[in-house]
């Protein structure tokens, strides 16, 4: 214990000579600066050794001290360290017994410096009472013994006490005890730390010996005899049949662990087999995650190969198996492992690789799979599609690592086969495992049936007038049920083909919920286009659940948020177009994230254009944003369709989309999601003009009731030319029929069907 006490004060001396702190106070003129950061190392250096070291410093190679943590004089007292010497060596005190360890380390010189090698330019001092360092190193020692001695056996220091309290002796907590005549327990360590080999650690404890009678030894020597008889009948009876029952019961080991290697390896290819991957891979995530390693994941699938089967027949194609295995454990090293997971899909488990080292490998792979080979049973050229990901970069669940890895395979696939992609987390969202995909769909079915969702409405403001037009429905999950926010739900919805149910489900607490919206005012809810493109979903499905809450289409808005392409362009334009009919109002939602909704304006007309957040909260800080967010009020104006701008979170935003002629407006500073509001307009003047840029009020916007004439609200949205130099005309200068159905729930006009 004390060797090693040593040794780790060593290095943390060590790394203060290395540090640049220290060699900055044996400049030729050192400031006090750099004195002071010598000295706030060296302070560190004993703050760190747990009060071990009394006290350092740091010494020029003529002696002079340069700076200090502690007392210094006691260095003043010593004479200079050997640089070629040892780098501990004892210490005496002032009445000739060792009392302190020194510890020096010298300081070298930068590379790089004036000096042409690395020669010492100053030593790191440190002294080491021996009395801390023997209680910190053993502290069951000190607390057995009443005397500890460490005695240089060659005489020349004389010999270091320590008298201790003396306490009752615990059994087995002194080493090498022995007993003599003089009734004491002795424990003697020898020392091998460099300056102090061959000294001895003494400990001693008074030793009670107690005398005992004839008639209890022979008592003593008949119970012994009595116990080496029982212990020769044990073996006869019971140790024996043991025996036998250990043999059977290695025999049956071997026997498991042989069945057990051949259930977790692939018959044909001699690779691991799908249970062996899972086990291997959790078995990698857990030591990733203990020991802060990492690990890559490649998984491949051979191309093609189905048709290898059906032209040339399952012979050949279980030839092609065992050729890429071949080609698997060819190009691997021993401590990656290679299963085959599936018919023609395989996985290898990379250890202490990151996605960049495993890139070459899978590269490496394929391009022996193309080479023409002159060995082998399958000598034709072999392509695969392999994915990456790496762990704990890209993931730290096992199923998030195979789905980040089967998405970037089958990107590959899309894009031409012969591919090896690294997991892209924005071109390959989304795609997840059949397991994974279950345990995420039964989280959501957990949701739906235990009522986890809840209603929350957010107001939508005419710009011109302050009116509430409406609200948007939105729903919050609670984050009891495992995902924390709407977002995550939504996501693992698409990913597990549950979008359909938890429309269907947030419709339901939306409609619920809106009971005290205004018979006047707009309900705005959200559809994803993948619900119609499903069978068991359609226009008449949508309007029968308006019906059945009481809520008329012509209060509707539907907005369509893409998440993902559509698919079936036909099936989505029918339904638009049935649900326009009816009375509904569309939507494209979230127009101008990246291209989200720009697909959708491209191939529908809407009725309502509504800004994505990013173009609104940009267009205030670039113009290159302001031009784009120009162009699509224009384009909603030549359709005669209505602006409403997302995210206005600013007064700087708010004026901004006020003088774009934006229609509406929704966002954190005219109205946070909650609540119904029992009020009718508010102050836009007071929001645009009073408000520093930048600043948005922590809750709802301060409404003020007033009585607006409907005929102010009911404006256009229609753009008429503006000549240069002309005040644009404002929506509020005539009442025009096209907004009137936000006002009175008149049959639209303001928008083609």
């Amino acid at each position: 214990e004390i060797q090693r006490e040593v040794a780790a004060l060593r290095v943390s001396i060590e790394q203060a000579a290395e540090s640049d702190a220290v060699a900055g106070a044996l400049g030729a003129k050192p400031s006090k600066k750099q004195i002071g950061a010598a000295s706030s190392q060296l302070a560190g250096t004993i703050g760190n050794a747990g009060s071990l070291i009394e006290t350092a410093a740091i010494v020029d190679t003529a002696g002079a001290l340069r700076a200090t943590a502690g007392p210094a004089f006691f260095f003043l007292l010593l004479p200079l360290p050997d640089p070629e010497g040892s780098q501990v060596r004892p210490v005496p005190g002032a009445t000739g017994g060792l009392t302190s360890l020194e510890i020096a380390v010298p300081i070298l010189a930068a590379p790089g410096s004036e000096t042409t090698s690395r020669a010492p330019i100053g030593t790191v001092l440190a002294l080491v009472p021996i009395d801390g360092l023997i209680r910190w190193a053993n502290g069951d020692l000190a607390s057995a013994a009443d005397r500890i001695e460490l005695t240089d056996v060659s005489g020349a220091f004389g010999t270091a006490v320590t008298n201790l309290t003396p306490t009752s002796v615990a059994p087995g907590s002194m080493i090498e005890i022995q007993t003599d005549p003089s009734v004491l327990a002795r424990g003697v360590a020898t020392l091998e730390t460099p300056g102090l080999r061959g000294w001895q650690v003494i400990a001693s404890a008074p030793q009670s010996v107690i005398e005992l009678p004839m008639a209890m030894l022979a008592a003593l020597v008949f119970m012994l005899a009595l116990l080496i008889g029982f212990t020769f009948w044990m073996a006869r009876k019971i140790i024996a049949p043991a025996a036998d029952m250990e043999e059977q019961r290695a025999r049956f080991h071997e026997l498991y662990m042989t069945a057990r290697e051949a259930a977790l390896q692939d018959s044909l290819t001699g690779l691991g087999n799908h249970r062996a991957f899972q086990e291997a891979l959790a078995r990698m995530v857990e030591q990733a995650r203990r020991y802060n390693t990492s690990f890559s994941l490649v998984m491949l699938d051979i191309d093609e190969f189905k048709l290898v089967n059906d032209a040339r027949g399952h012979a050949t194609g279980d030839e092609l198996l065992i050729e890429v295995g071949n080609l698997i454990r060819g190009g691997t090293r021993g401590a990656d492992v290679g299963f085959r997971i599936g018919g023609d899909e395989f996985a290898i488990l990379l250890a202490e690789t990151d996605v960049d080292g495993a890139l070459v490998v899978a590269k490496r792979i394929l391009s022996r799979g193309l080479e023409d080979r002159a060995h082998g049973r399958y000598r034709a050229p072999i392509s695969f599609s392999a994915g990456i990901t790496e762990c704990p970069r890209g993931g730290t669940e096992r199923l998030e690592l195979t789905a980040q890895a089967d998405a970037a395979l089958y990107r590959g696939k899309r894009e031409g086969r012969t591919i090896v992609n690294v997991y892209d987390p924005e071109l390959d969202r989304g795609h997840v495992d059949g397991s994974m995909r279950s345990e995420l769909s039964a989280s959501i079915s957990a949701v739906i049936e235990s009522r986890g969702l809840s209603a929350v409405y957010q107001p939508i403001v005419h710009l011109d007038t302050g009116r509430i037009l409406g609200y948007e429905g939105l729903v919050r999950v609670d984050p009891s049920s495992g995902f924390p926010h709407t977002g995550a739900l939504f996501d693992a919805a698409e990913i597990a083909g549950r979008v359909l149910d938890l429309d269907r489900a947030a419709l339901d607490v939306v409609l619920r919920g809106a009971g005290g919206i205004p018979d006047d005012a707009l309900l705005s809810l959200n559809v994803s286009p993948r619900s119609f493109e499903a069978p068991e979903f359609s226009a008449a499905s949508f309007l029968g659940i308006l019906q059945r809450h009481g809520v008329k289409p012509n209060r509707v808005l539907m907005e369509l948020t893409e998440r993902e392409a559509v698919q079936d362009p036909d099936r989505l334009r029918t339904a638009i177009e049935t649900v326009q009919a009816a009375g509904v109002r569309v939507a494209a939602d979230d127009v101008g994230a990246g291209n989200a909704g720009l697909r959708l304006l491209s191939q529908f007309r809407f009725d309502v254009v509504k800004i994505d957040l990013s173009l609104v909260q940009g267009g205030a800080r670039a113009d290159q944003t302001m031009s784009v967010l120009t162009s699509l009020v224009q384009l909603a104006g030549r359709w005669g369709a209505l602006t409403i701008a997302e995210g206005v979170e600013t007064a700087a935003q708010l004026r901004m989309i006020r003088q774009l002629d934006v229609d509406a407006g929704q966002g954190y500073l005219l109205g946070r999601p909650g609540a119904i509001a029992d009020v009718t307009t508010i102050d836009l003047e007071a929001l645009a003009g009073a408000l520093p840029v930048g600043e948005s009020p922590a809750g709802v916007a301060w409404p003020v009731r007033v009585s607006v004439p409907s005929a102010v609200v009911g404006t256009a949205a229609r753009r008429e030319p503006v000549a240069a130099g002309a005040r644009p005309r404002r929506a509020s200068d005539e009442p025009l029929s096209a907004h009137a159905i936000i006002a009175n729930g008149a049959p639209s006009s303001f928008g083609p069907r």
